[in-house]
């Protein structure tokens, strides 16, 4: 008896073991997506604002070249979080739809704690965070409307079910980023995945807790100044410096997959400085390069690249099948999502890079940002539109010149031929077709008197 009750003893010493170590080598996920921050805006990708942390993660980790969202937030918020194209699910701007299941519905059910901090704007009720798998939230424009607090000096901000009591003196991305501070600091001994939908670096452009003026004058913590951009974009890094120290504090940096990315272009007032003397015009709200095109830069640790920037395409929809496959959790086939894995690229393999982007943007938002809806597909060269208007966007990024059938050259009428043949699988479209019908379950109404649009 006491032999079998030794390798008992011994048996569930072992499960312990093996439990304990797979909770330690399955990584963590930190996904940190600015919020209208082109590419242009990174050091490491040939800007003039300073972005050290961020550009230490791309040069220890991997760049990717070509990663794309769609041209708006909301739009790249429901595609990023629900791994599908726009046409499937999208409804209408600051609504996601109640009947989508999300990457942090996955985590949870492969035994990861979930939080999500920043930004919202996926409909107002304070049990949306929790319906979409997060364990906890720190948000903005969650139960308020933009129109009842910013973001920034005294910003208005839902917590766990709790309104903060703010001043002049609070700092809302400081705020959100040492509500993920602590919540690694809990589960460090866990797996996890943080959402970090940052409220920076969107208007209005404010002072930060670092800008010259920000202790002299209070008031003017309230005063928009495009001029506040490049400061706004180097608080968003120190921010990103501090989560990454934290990580290296409780040795987790090195099994942690930290992703940094943007939900769409540039705000269109900023015109970013270039190191190479060029400059970038931004593009929010457009379906041109700069409308869409955003930094993407993934670290899993040191030492793991022996190369570390990347020409392979990427779209948001690539997300979430991505987190499946790093937590080994399969997307179940009803969830009838799009995209491809980039793990194998995480992992500093090969993988199976995409031959195009699609992109299916109807944002039904304001009559100024609806007029630019369109459905296209493109790779690093090429793009055609669904109405047939086609580009060579090497030589015409700004899409002023379409080029006319059988004149784009053989490399330019193979890519139109592979589009066309794409959006043929698609169900019919036209400009100014309705987007799918808005989903709202009992008990997750929108809070009255919330702007739907009020961003």
């Amino acid at each position: 008896m006491k032999q079998i009750t030794h390798f008992i003893a011994l048996v569930l010493m072992l499960l312990i073991a093996i439990n304990t170590f797979a909770q330690k080598t399955v990584p963590n996920i930190i996904l940190i997506l600015a919020d209208d921050m082109g590419k242009e805006c990174i050091g490491a990708y040939g800007s003039t604002y300073k972005t050290p942390n961020i550009d230490k993660l791309a040069k220890e980790g991997l760049k990717f070249n070509y990663g794309f969202a769609q041209p708006l937030c909301t739009p790249s918020r429901v595609q990023i979080m629900t791994g599908k194209y726009n046409y499937k699910n999208y409804s209408q701007f600051g609504h996601l739809n109640q009947d989508q299941k999300t990457f942090a519905h996955l985590a949870k059910e492969a035994g990861y704690a979930t939080a999500i901090a920043g930004k919202w704007q996926l409909g107002a009720n304070q049990r949306l965070p929790k319906h979409f798998g997060f364990d906890q939230y720190c948000l903005w424009q969650l139960s308020k409307p933009r129109r009842d607090g910013e973001r920034y000096a005294k910003p208005l901000i839902d917590r766990d079910g709790e309104i903060l009591k703010t001043t002049d003196d609070d700092y809302g991305p400081d705020i959100f980023t040492d509500y993920l501070l602590d919540f690694i600091e809990k589960n460090k001994d866990k797996k996890f995945l943080a959402y970090y939908p940052m409220a920076l670096v969107h208007d209005p452009f404010l002072p930060t807790p670092n800008s010259k003026n920000w202790k002299t004058n209070v008031e003017g913590r309230h005063k928009k100044d495009t001029l506040n951009f490049r400061d706004m974009v180097t608080y968003s890094d120190k921010n990103v410096g501090k989560i990454i120290q934290k990580l290296k504090d409780l040795n987790l940096y090195e099994n942690t997959i930290i992703v940094f990315t943007g939900d769409n272009g540039t705000g269109r007032a900023v015109v970013t400085p270039l190191k190479n003397g060029g400059k970038v015009n931004g593009g929010k709200g457009l379906t041109l390069d700069r409308g869409h095109h955003v930094p993407l830069i993934v670290n899993w640790g040191t030492g793991k690249y022996k190369a570390h920037e990347t020409d392979d395409l990427v779209d948001f929809t690539d997300f979430l099948p991505t987190i499946a496959d790093i937590i080994g959790k399969p997307v179940p086939k009803t969830w009838d999502t799009d995209g491809t894995s980039i793990l194998p690229q995480i992992r500093g393999e090969k993988g199976t890079p995409r031959k195009w982007i699609f992109s299916h943007y109807s944002p039904n938002h304001s009559e100024g940002a609806n007029k630019e809806s369109a459905r296209f597909f493109r790779d690093r060269h090429y793009k055609l539109y669904s109405d047939g208007r086609f580009y060579d966007l090497v030589k015409d990024s700004e899409e002023k010149s379409p080029i006319e059938k059988g004149k784009a050259g053989a490399e330019g009428e193979k890519a139109r031929i592979l589009f066309q043949a794409q959006l043929a699988k698609l169900p019919a479209w036209k400009f100014g077709d309705p987007n799918v019908a808005k989903v709202i379950l009992p008990g997750l109404e929108p809070v009255a008197g919330f702007a739907d649009k009020g961003d």
